[in-house]
């Protein structure tokens, strides 16, 4: 796990006994937690992936990130004890094996000081900094005003991120893509047909070659 790279197997133990590490299995599909649901724990990923989707409309559900293995869900509200409630709902996207902490037992042992939480403080701003962007990158394509214009600012940062070859690799099947850009399946679909037909894109299945002017 991430949160605990560099740390040694003692330090490990030390610290599940202090922030009162508890695993949890979840299946497929199943809910984790519920937005507007206090937050008492800090939840990281061992395996598996997780789906967080803003509190939405059934039929339009908004996917607004998706974490995997090593990911730490509530290191926001862990450091803003303002926040106490999570502010999406997150679904076991497969079957994924979580280890929560204790959230005020995390903040207290965070403030004790010394080298292991110095170290455990590092990994989480290198978690922190990686959620930061992918929230960034979210709202520019939130931000878009159609499903066309949000469909190429994302795919436009892929291409920055894998070092503008002009050939990216999506993520998402289509149903959690249309979930990411706030729209049915069949909307994206049609958006996407119409930008093949304009020659703005081409696709075999999750890769996709842009040949539209790209950002950066």
């Amino acid at each position: 796990m991430e949160f605990f790279s560099g740390v040694p197997v003692d330090g490990v133990e030390l610290s599940l006994e202090r922030m009162n590490g508890v695993r949890r299995s979840f299946r497929r599909g199943e809910t984790v937690v519920h937005a507007g649901f206090r937050a008492e724990r800090l939840m990281a990923i061992a395996s598996g992936r997780l789906f967080v989707y803003e509190q939405t409309s059934e039929d339009h559900p908004v996917l607004v990130r998706e974490l995997g293995r090593g990911s730490v869900l509530g290191l926001w509200i862990l450091h803003v004890p303002e926040i106490t409630c999570w502010p999406g709902t997150v679904v076991a996207a497969e079957d994924t094996v979580l280890v929560s902490f204790d959230m005020d037992r995390t903040r207290t042992f965070m403030a004790s000081g010394g080298p292991l939480v110095a170290r455990l403080a590092l990994n989480a701003a290198k978690i922190l900094s990686r959620e930061l962007f992918s929230t960034w990158r979210k709202l520019a394509v939130m931000d878009a005003p159609s499903i066309e214009a949000r469909i190429r600012v994302y795919l436009s940062e892929l291409d920055n991120e894998s070092g503008g070859t002009g050939e990216v690799t999506v993520p998402f099947n289509r149903e959690r893509m249309a979930e990411y850009f706030g729209v049915t399946r069949p909307a994206l679909s049609r958006s996407l047909g119409r930008m093949r037909d304009l020659g703005l894109i081409e696709w075999r299945k999750n890769s996709f070659k842009l040949r539209f002017g790209r950002r950066g």
